[in-house]
């Protein structure tokens, strides 16, 4: 009798999953969305400085000396008269003062206007001449930077960042959002708190300042000198030949794995405090790297 009980129980809540399914089935989301095109003769000294929330921004180059922004704005409610309503709470702002053009997205409420109750997306579409310099502020979002020569800059929280082909002064800072690069020149510094990177094929030089994160730097040939301060993390370096580089190591509590090859001259070796150096005798670039609380690989 009590199995018999079980197996009704069992059928009564398997019939009510299944009709919550096919209920939330036929809620279909609706999705307003509103496309604005601007386009802005540049001049050499110019740059664009961008204050986004919620944003996924797509940043490339292109030969014309202007810069044109596509920007979509993206609703979605189960109700479309709301999503739609919502849509225009949504506001976007461009103005030149200067030699600096500022672009900025925000939510503007009329007087007793309620918040948006929509799902709520911005992604701009920005090509710049390859010369013209950017600063990116993004939350909740997401950056991807390609085939910029000129300086830049980005300040983030939880966004994803992907750069390549990026040369010239790159400055990021980032929080929970990992950073993937590829083929960086110039001068690069990157500061980081919970956020992974990862980087291939870098020239110049680079400055890493990371906290809690996994570090992977490979196609090191052409670096001009890489300098890694971090602690609670991962580091691994991958060089084709040890010898054409010079290191330097101070690590605190942390785990060093490294090739036979790399044979260190220590200035302290003691249980948990590691100083080492190896190679520092000529001018090749210098691999420095102060670790706290990790591990360290060398390949």
């Amino acid at each position: 009798m009590r199995k018999n009980k079980l197996l009704i129980r069992s059928f009564i809540f398997l019939l009510l999953a299944i009709n919550c399914t096919l209920i939330q089935a036929q809620v279909k989301v609706q999705v307003a969305t509103q496309v604005t095109n601007k386009s802005i003769y540049w001049t050499p000294g110019m740059s664009v400085i961008l204050n986004a929330e919620r944003a996924e921004i797509f940043c490339t180059t292109h030969k014309s000396r202007t810069i044109d922004i596509e920007l979509s704005i993206i609703s979605k409610n189960e109700d479309r008269k709301t999503a739609e309503s919502d849509l225009k709470k949504m506001k976007f702002l461009n103005e030149t003062k200067g030699n600096k053009l500022y672009l900025r997205n925000y939510i503007e409420l009329a007087r007793n206007e309620s918040k948006p109750g929509s799902a709520l997306k911005v992604i701009y579409n920005i090509k710049i001449p390859e010369n013209c310099p950017i600063e990116i502020h993004d939350y909740f979002g997401k950056i991807t930077v390609k085939n910029l020569l000129s300086e830049l800059k980005i300040n983030s929280e939880y966004t994803p960042i992907e750069l390549n082909q990026v040369a010239g002064k790159i400055t990021v800072n980032t929080l929970f959002g990992d950073v993937n690069a590829s083929s960086l020149k110039g001068q690069t510094y990157i500061e980081s708190i919970r956020s992974n990177i990862s980087i291939f094929n870098l020239e110049g030089m680079i400055k890493l300042k990371s906290s809690v994160a996994e570090i992977h730097l490979t196609g090191l040939e052409k670096a001009k000198g890489i300098r890694v301060e971090a602690e609670k993390s991962m580091i691994n370096l991958n060089f084709i030949d040890l010898s054409d580089f010079a290191f330097l190591f101070q690590l605190n509590h942390s785990e060093l794995t490294k090739p036979e090859e790399l044979v260190l001259k220590y200035s302290k070796n003691e249980k948990d405090d590691i100083k080492a150096s190896f190679n520092t005798s000529g001018k090749q670039p210098q691999v420095n790297i102060n670790l706290n609380f990790g591990t360290l690989k060398i390949q």
